[in-house]
C-alpha cells in the first residue's frame, strides 16, 4: 500500500465518522500512571468503558471482572508495552503467545463470560496505543480467515498489519529518498500525529466496514 493511501484513511475517517473524536478525548483525559501499576482504580476502568461504549453500545464488559484480569496480565502488558507494531518481531513465538494469552484474557471481561472480540482490540490499543492494532468482524473477514479468537489476532492478523504498515513506509522512502525514521515522522505528522498502529486500523476501517470507494 501506498503511503499516501494511509493519508488519505485518515483524512476521510475524521471527515465521515462521527465517533472519531471519542477517541481523541479519551486519550487526552486518561491518567496514563494510573495503568502502569497492577490495580487500576476502578474509575480510570469506567472511562475506559465508557470510550467502548460509544462506539459499541452493546459492549457488556464488568468493571471489577476487568480489574480483576488487568492486575493477572499487567506483567504481561509490562513487557510488552516497550512494542511498536512496526519493529517488533512478531515472529518471536513467545511475544505472539503472550499476544494472544493477553488478548483472551480481556476479551472476556464481560458479563456471562461474553467473549468480547472487537472489543478486546480497542482496549489493548489504548493500554499500548502503539503497538496493539483495533479490528471489527468485517476488517478481520478481509485480511484473515479464522475465528475471532486471540491465536488468530497474534499470529495471523497482527502481521498482515505490520506486512501493510512496513509498506507505506518504503513507499516513502523509495519515493523520497529518505530514511525509515523520517518516513514514519513524515507519515505520523501528515496524520495529526497518531500512531501507525491507529493509522493501519482507520485505513482497514474505511476499507473493509465502511468499503469507502476511494479505497477498493
Amino acid at each position: 500500500m501506498h503511503y499516501k493511501k494511509l493519508i488519505e484513511a485518515h483524512k476521510l475517517f475524521y471527515r465521515g465518522e462521527h465517533r472519531a473524536s471519542n477517541y481523541d478525548r479519551y486519550l487526552e483525559k486518561k491518567n496514563w500512571s494510573l495503568w502502569r501499576v497492577p490495580e487500576v482504580p476502578i474509575g480510570e476502568i469506567a472511562e475506559l468503558f465508557k470510550f467502548i461504549k460509544s462506539w459499541d453500545r452493546f459492549f457488556q464488559g464488568d468493571e471489577k471482572k476487568f480489574k480483576e484480569i488487568y492486575a493477572k496480565i499487567f506483567p504481561a502488558i509490562e513487557e510488552l508495552r516497550s512494542l511498536n507494531i512496526e519493529d517488533a518481531d512478531l515472529t518471536d513465538r513467545e511475544i505472539a503467545s503472550k499476544i494472544k494469552d493477553v488478548f483472551n484474557k480481556v476479551a472476556r471481561c464481560a458479563i456471562m463470560d461474553r467473549y468480547e472480540s472487537t472489543d478486546a482490540s480497542k482496549i489493548l490499543h489504548t493500554i499500548i496505543p502503539d503497538f496493539f492494532v483495533m479490528w471489527d468482524d468485517k476488517i478481520k473477514d478481509g485480511l484473515v480467515q479464522g475465528r475471532r479468537m486471540g491465536a488468530t489476532y497474534a499470529f495471523y492478523f497482527l502481521p498482515i498489519a505490520q506486512n501493510e504498515i512496513n509498506e507505506t513506509i518504503e513507499t516513502y522512502m523509495t519515493e523520497k529518498g529518505m530514511s525509515r525514521i523520517e518516513a514514519i515522522k513524515y507519515i505520523r505528522n501528515s496524520c495529526d500525529g497518531k500512531t501507525l498502529a491507529k493509522l493501519i486500523d482507520e485505513y482497514n476501517y474505511m476499507k473493509y466496514t465502511i468499503c469507502h470507494p476511494s479505497l477498493q
